[in-house]
């Protein structure tokens, strides 16, 4: 039996060296002894906007959301904040909750900033750092995000001097799971120095582009010297022993309803969730073939 609850080195360390990894948004099974398990709801946005995309919640609906977190006692978090918890052996604050915004659109700035800071809450922006200040381009992206640039260096700027982290989502937004592993080393290495050379803050914490990510995946993670993965897989609770695969909960699964926002937030929308999403199928069936779309420019 281990005497102490392992630092994220150390964790890392063990789950690299425990049984073979799975595919995307699957769990495995490490060794039990390293593993810490705790609750921290981890909340995943994108765009702020009235579209009614896949990517979208409405500015009304984002500030009924905020609001009910504040009026309830949540607290927000950075996710550097928790690894450095966990690094100290300390106990994540009850209440506590991530609030993450896939890819820069500029609606993080123009929304989603000033509606947190009413509340006084704070989030983490995660950049394709190739496409910083130009209009995006990839996979499966509804045309209308293509016709405004994400956000620039100056207006990422902005949002850190407010208080938000920033944190790397590859360089080029590719499905990693298409790359072998040398690329998607390239894509996650490239990124991250980007991001640390900007701001000067470590940069080790990673969104999987679409959420999909393999062995692979998980080997360059490690290679490059990386903390933590962040999926698309619904949950709340979070382990030590997977630290390449934590799972964040979608927005759009609140939809208009403070009672599935609190169930959410519990931990208990996940058995739901799982059901829905065998009845509708599973998503990463978009994501089996490679293509030029998949791959664009790499």
């Amino acid at each position: 039996m281990v005497d102490h609850e392992p630092t994220i080195k150390e964790a890392i360390d063990n789950e690299a060296s425990s049984e073979s990894f799975k595919d995307s948004n699957k769990q495995t099974t490490y060794n039990p002894l390293s593993e810490r398990r705790f609750r921290l709801p981890i909340i995943v946005y994108h765009s702020i906007d009235d579209y009614g995309t896949s990517l979208s919640v409405s500015p009304t609906l984002f500030q009924k959301q905020v609001r009910f977190l504040a009026e309830h006692g949540w607290k927000t978090l950075h996710l550097r904040t928790v690894l450095k918890l966990l690094d100290k052996r300390q106990s994540i604050p009850r209440k506590s909750v991530v609030l993450t915004f896939d890819d820069a659109f500029p609606t993080v700035l123009e929304q989603a900033q000033p509606i947190m800071n009413q509340y006084g809450m704070t989030g983490t922006t995660f950049v394709v750092t190739s496409q910083v200040g130009l209009k995006p381009e990839w996979f499966r992206l509804d045309r209308r995000y293509k016709e405004r640039a994400l956000l620039d260096r100056d207006e990422l700027d902005r949002l850190a001097d407010s208080g938000w982290e920033v944190l790397p989502h590859t360089h080029d937004h590719p499905v990693l799971t298409h790359l072998p592993l040398a690329k998607q080393i390239t894509q996650i290495s490239t990124s991250r120095e980007r991001i640390q050379e900007w701001y000067g803050t470590d940069a080790s914490i990673l969104a999987y582009p679409f959420g999909q990510f393999n062995s692979e995946t998980q080997q360059a993670m490690r290679e490059v010297g990386m903390s933590v993965g962040l999926s698309l897989r619904f949950s709340v609770r979070i382990s030590t022993a997977t630290m390449f695969d934590w799972p964040r909960i979608g927005s759009a699964w609140f939809k208009d309803s403070e009672f599935r926002q609190h169930l959410g937030l519990a931990g208990l929308l996940e058995l739901y969730v799982k059901l829905k999403q065998r009845i509708k199928g599973d998503r990463s069936r978009h994501f089996q073939n490679p293509s030029p779309e998949t791959t664009r420019g790499l």
